[in-house]
């Protein structure tokens, strides 16, 4: 399974260095999958979704949009009252990076109107900065740029 882990720049650096990795991620849960009405197997939907949606939590959590994507089935699905459980949030138990197939960030266009959004829905939850008006124009028009896993150091100051 796809988990897609938003990471701040140290983060990332630490990592990519050698450091186990444990955390909050997101991936195809049941509940996700309900929530947004994805059907399983729409592989393609969901990916880009839950690409978004870690995004999104970066930028929340660490002022940025880096995600790696790591392919793992040992993690636990957070099915809690937790706001998160129904955007696909995942613990991550510890994992190396070797199990990090692609990176995710923004181009200096996107990094300027993330940063924007970021002031605009500073202390909202992941689902109500989902649902903000700010976050649509962020959302809709700027896609993330894929890296290699070996670019980690590039992406990491």
């Amino acid at each position: 399974m796809l988990v897609f882990v938003p990471l701040a720049p140290a983060d990332l650096a630490a990592w990519a260095s050698g450091d186990d990795r444990a955390g909050r991620g997101f991936a195809a849960t049941p509940g996700f999958l309900r929530t947004f009405g994805i059907a399983r197997g729409d592989d393609e939907d969901a990916d880009l979704t839950l690409l978004e949606i870690a995004a999104l939590n970066g930028l929340l959590h660490h002022g940025v949009r880096i995600v790696a994507v790591c392919d793992t089935t040992d993690l636990t699905v957070d099915d809690s009252a937790d706001a998160e459980a129904d955007f696909g949030a995942v613990t991550l138990p510890p994992t190396g990076y070797g199990r990090v197939t692609s990176l995710f960030t923004d181009d200096a266009d996107g990094a300027a109107l993330a940063a924007s959004v970021r002031d605009q829905v500073a202390g909202l939850n992941l689902p109500d900065a989902w649902d903000a008006e700010a976050t649509r124009p962020l959302l809709a028009d700027v896609d993330l740029l894929w890296h290699s896993s070996t670019e980690w150091e590039r992406l990491s100051h």
